[in-house]
């Protein structure tokens, strides 16, 4: 045991120690941070104000265009006055000019400009009101229907919310699935990333000989373990740090919008109105509620310690199990070429897991989704991806207790291939050899 806790130490100070460690572990948080902050900020940026001339030859759109704070819309008469402001004028980025036709609707418009085209949110704004104010009238003359019944009419509709019966909750499928899809994308990535490290360090020491040196003094089994476990070490200190970090970020948001995580708990625990209650009163109260928006409420539904328990238990496990096979596939080749043959059959469970994602997400509880959460090679990924939707006690547990009992046997498994395979050189590796090795009889 002692032998082992050196190599563990001696394989996760030496990766500790690399500052790319830690310029990967602080700049990634902010990285994805980046991706989703910085969309929101350019699109909550003022818009420059901008002047657009309305030349209408209909006189169906004259006095019709909404100006707004970005967008003002003056009716300019003729095409060529609005010719000559858009040459002198520099608030005038564009004209609308809407063609007299012989027809009682027009078929045509035109967004003029000089040198610079009006940016998207003018032209999509131009495009919008055209249609508009062409519907309104034309619902108006022909079916004498307003522009506010028609929105009336146009805004009425139902929203159906999923909820538990017992508790009344809001089900948040759609939330629960990024959710649960990011899971599974994250332990998907570190199983292969951790794992091929494993196996590039057991290649590396065997290729440079530096593992004839080491079992002199190490048995290989508590080689093995002590690179599996301590590679392993690091990974769970990079995803210990990033949950810090997030952590402080959440905490701040939190902090900055204490309303808005309040008010969406409160929604969260309403019961539905029953037969003793009166359901209209109910109903009338929570629609003079505040609106919350629905991220923040199904963030509020999901119950991320047990999330965060549920990860550390099948990435470590999960971790574990694939280490130790990747451990052996190193151990046996020189190069990460040949490997490819070994590397394949082990990963396919992984693989195909994640590309059965997308229909699990339609069936989070059916019978493909449970099978592949409770199968050790599968369930690192299926159960972390049903984790926020809700698992069964039963299936939970068993899930994690055939994981926790497949690792001693892919270890032993691994320990009877690493021990023969470290030091044989030269002689390509085949299956035969590997199954030859497993049953104890060297070849």
């Amino acid at each position: 045991m002692q032998k082992i806790l050196l190599v563990i130490g001696r394989e996760y100070l030496t990766r500790v120690k690399k500052p790319s460690f830690w310029i990967l572990t602080i700049v990634v948080p902010f990285l994805v941070a980046g991706v989703y902050a910085i969309p929101i900020l350019l699109a909550t940026k003022p818009a420059e104000k901008t002047t657009v001339l309305v030349v209408d030859e209909t006189t169906l759109f004259q006095k019709s265009f909404e100006s707004s704070d970005e967008i003002t819309y003056l009716d300019a008469g003729s095409l060529e006055y609005a010719k000559t402001q858009l040459d002198t004028n520099k608030e005038v980025s564009a004209i609308v000019f809407i063609p007299a036709r012989e027809t009682t609707i027009p078929n045509d418009a035109f967004l003029y400009y000089r040198t610079d085209a009006p940016a998207s949110s003018v032209q999509n704004d131009v495009d919008r009101q055209l249609q508009t104010i062409l519907r309104n009238n034309i619902l108006l003359d022909v079916h004498n229907i307003s522009a506010e019944d028609y929105a009336l009419i146009s805004n009425t509709r139902l929203k159906l919310h999923t909820k538990d019966l017992e508790t009344g909750r809001d089900a948040f499928i759609e939330i629960k699935s990024v959710a649960g899809l990011m899971l599974a994308l994250i332990i998907f990535v570190a199983i292969f990333a951790f794992g091929s490290q494993v196996m590039r360090g057991v290649m590396e020491e065997k290729t440079n000989r530096i593992v004839e040196v080491i079992v002199s003094s190490v048995r290989p089994f508590q080689l093995m373990m002590g690179k599996v476990v301590g590679i392993g070490l690091v990974g769970l200190t990079q995803f210990l740090l990033w949950i810090i970090l997030g952590s402080v970020g959440i905490f701040g948001i939190q902090l900055a919008n204490k309303d808005l995580f309040a008010q969406a708990e409160a929604q969260q625990i309403t019961q539905i109105a029953t037969k003793g209650e009166d359901a209209t009163a109910q109903l009338e109260a929570a629609m003079q509620q505040e609106s919350v928006p629905e991220l923040i409420e199904g963030l509020a539904s999901i119950n991320f310690g047990l999330l965060a328990t549920m990860f550390v238990i099948y990435f470590v496990f999960g971790y574990l199990l694939y280490a130790t096979l990747f451990a052996a596939v190193g151990s046996v080749t020189d190069n990460e070429t040949d490997s490819q043959q070994f590397t394949l059959p082990i990963t396919i469970p992984l693989i195909l897991t994640f590309l059965m994602v997308p229909t699990m997400m339609n069936e989070p509880s059916g019978t493909l989704a449970t099978w592949f959460s409770i199968i050790p090679f599968t369930s690192p990924v299926a159960m972390l991806f049903r984790i926020p939707f809700g698992v069964p006690v039963w299936q939970a547990v068993l899930s994690a207790s055939l994981l926790v009992v497949s690792f001693p046997l892919c270890t032993w498994i691994a320990a009877r291939i690493y021990r023969t395979g470290i030091l044989r050189y030269g002689k390509k590796v085949t299956w035969k050899d590997l199954f030859k090795w497993i049953g104890n009889r060297a070849g």
